[in-house]
C-alpha cells in the first residue's frame, strides 16, 4: 500500500489535477485547502451557466447536498452530466462523487440524490450510516445531517459493522458505484466481489468541527483523478483519518481545525501506512 500511496500522491503533485467541487458554502475554504494540501487544484464554481464547461475540463467532480438552492441543484446535474459525457466520449478517467448530506430529513434532497445517481452515474456514493441506509431503501432513523445513534457503526459492536457492510455491498452492486460509508468505522464497498473494507482510523474530534465530511468528499475526488474509485476511497479515508489522529486538540477545536489541514499537507506516506488500520469485511 505504501508504494501505491507514494505513487499516487506523487502523481497528484506532478499532474496538479483540476478538481471541480460543488459543496456547502460554509466549507468551501476548507475543501479547497484540503485539495491544495494534496497537490490538486480546486475550483468551486457553481453557476449553472458555467459548470458544464468547467466540469468538462476537470479531472473529477464532487457534489454535496449539504446546502441546496435552485441554482446549486441545477448545477450539480449539469456538471454531473457533463463529466459523464466526457468519460463516455473519450473513455477517459473522468468521474464524480456525490455526498448524500441530509437526505434522511429532506425528500427534496433524496429525490435530487436519486436523480443524480440515475442520470450522472457517479463513481462514488458517500454518506453516513443513516444516509446510506436511506438511499439503499433500508430502515433508517433521520436526525438532520448527522447519523442517528440507532444507525451508527462502531468498532465496539462488530454486528453494526457487518450489517452496514452488507447494505453497502448490495447498494454498490445495484448502482455500479463504490459506496463510502463514513463513521467511527468507515466502510468501503465495491461492486466487485471480495472488495468490502473497514477503515478503523480517525478521531472523535473530527466530528466536532465543521467540514470534515465535505473535505473527505473532495479528497476522494482528488485521488479519483488519478486512480480507480475503490483505491481513491480507501486512500482518501485513511489520509484524512490519519491526519485527524495526528492533529492535536489540546488547544481547543479551533486550533484542531487548522491543525487538521496542517497534517494533510505534511503527513508522509510512511506515517499514513504505519497508522492505517484496514480490514477486509466481505
Amino acid at each position: 500500500m505504501r508504494q501505491r500511496l507514494l505513487q499516487l500522491r506523487k502523481q497528484i503533485k506532478e499532474e496538479k489535477p483540476l478538481i471541480h467541487c460543488i459543496t456547502h458554502p460554509i466549507v468551501v475554504n476548507d475543501c479547497a485547502n484540503a485539495v491544495l494540501a494534496l497537490g490538486g487544484r480546486p475550483i468551486m464554481a457553481e453557476h449553472p451557466a458555467e459548470v458544464a464547461d468547467i466540469s468538462a475540463s476537470a479531472a473529477a467532480l464532487t457534489v454535496s447536498l449539504g446546502n441546496i438552492t435552485d441554482a446549486r441543484a441545477e448545477s450539480m446535474l449539469l456538471a454531473g452530466k457533463a463529466i459523464k459525457r466526457m468519460k463516455d466520449a473519450e473513455n477517459a478517467k473522468r468521474a464524480s462523487v456525490i455526498d448524500l448530506v441530509g437526505i434522511t430529513c429532506s425528500p427534496f434532497r433524496m429525490e435530487l440524490a436519486k436523480r443524480f445517481i440515475k442520470e450522472c452515474k457517479p463513481a462514488v456514493i458517500k454518506g453516513n450510516g443513516s444516509e446510506i441506509r436511506a438511499i439503499a431503501g433500508a430502515a433508517f432513523h433521520g436526525t438532520g445531517v448527522d447519523v442517528s445513534a440507532a444507525d451508527a457503526v462502531t468498532a465496539k459492536d462488530p454486528d453494526t459493522v457487518h450489517s452496514m457492510a452488507h447494505i453497502a455491498r448490495k447498494l454498490a452492486e445495484e448502482t455500479g458505484a463504490v459506496i463510502l460509508v463514513t463513521g467511527e468505522v468507515d466502510i468501503i464497498a465495491s461492486p466487485n466481489k471480495d472488495t468490502t473494507y473497514g477503515i478503523y482510523n480517525g478521531s472523535p474530534n473530527m466530528a466536532k468541527v465543521t467540514g470534515t465530511g465535505c473535505m473527505l468528499t473532495c479528497i476522494t475526488g482528488t485521488y479519483l483523478a488519478v486512480t480507480d474509485a475503490l483505491t481513491a476511497c480507501i486512500l482518501a479515508a485513511i489520509t484524512l483519518d490519519c491526519a485527524g489522529e495526528c492533529a492535536s486538540a489540546a488547544k481547543g477545536l479551533g486550533t484542531y481545525h487548522i491543525e487538521l489541514i496542517n497534517q494533510l499537507s505534511v503527513m508522509t506516506e510512511d506515517q499514513i501506512t504505519q497508522l492505517s488500520n484496514i480490514q477486509r469485511l466481505l
